[in-house]
């Protein structure tokens, strides 16, 4: 896992790290010093390190699907019942 880049190493607090046993998926959580923006500092370490949504988690509500991801929900749900708005889908 790579270190956060030095533009934005000034911004974190602290840096947590969990894995998942056996599946070999670690996670890294950054605690952002006050005054910090976390939806620009978010971009830049996805950006960073070249991460993709959906990932081991999915896209949930959080982030968008690509468009082929988004299609597959559609199909498989047209009416959107089951998870309405799910990777920033229609909701209904």
């Amino acid at each position: 896992m790579k270190p956060v880049p030095p533009e934005w190493a000034d911004q974190v607090a602290a840096t947590l790290s969990a894995g998942h046993f056996l599946c070999h998926v670690f996670h890294l959580d950054y605690v952002l010093k006050k005054g910090a923006d976390p939806a620009a500092f978010q971009k830049a370490m996805l950006d960073a390190e070249g991460a993709e949504y959906p990932a081991e988690h999915n896209v949930g509500h959080l982030y968008h699907a690509k468009p082929q991801l988004a299609a597959f929900y559609e199909g498989l749900d047209p009416l959107a019942r089951f998870n309405p708005g799910i990777g920033g889908t229609r909701r209904s």
